[in-house]
């Protein structure tokens, strides 16, 4: 069993390195499209470039944009799952001090702030379909 943990482990730690250096390489390419928009909008070159050019100007961005979208969630779905995996392999003051700096920043909601929007929003909905909201 622990042969199949420590493969999947491994499995997963180069499906993450993989998508993070994807992401790295859709951003340089994300800021090549922008150096071709901009020649293509230059006054002197760009009614040539985009003569010669125009479909992949204009849609180059939607692919990348694209890329980039699908290399964000799955950078997040791997995330997720390798949370437990990493928090398993440092220790509680380390583990800890991530936590504290992480909520420090804003980059962890609250749960009480959750819940207060979600009622707020429960609420709004029973009053515009004119219901009693419960307690809850």
């Amino acid at each position: 069993m622990s042969d199949k943990k420590a493969s999947s482990q491994a499995a997963w730690a180069l499906l993450t390195c993989g998508v993070s250096e994807s992401r790295v390489e859709a951003h340089r390419i994300r800021h090549l499209v922008d150096r071709l928009q901009k020649l293509a909008d230059h006054p002197d070159v760009g009614e040539f470039i985009y003569a010669v050019l125009g479909d992949v100007i204009e849609g180059l961005p939607s692919r990348v944009a694209s890329l980039e979208r699908t290399l964000d969630r799955t950078s997040f779905a791997l995330s997720k799952m390798g949370q437990d995996f990493l928090k398993g392999r440092i220790p509680v003051s380390d583990r800890n001090h991530v936590e504290e700096a992480v909520s420090a920043t804003g980059f962890v909601k609250d749960q009480a702030s959750t819940n207060s929007v979600v009622e707020k929003h429960r609420k709004r909905a029973a009053g515009r379909n004119g219901l009693k909201t419960s307690e809850g």
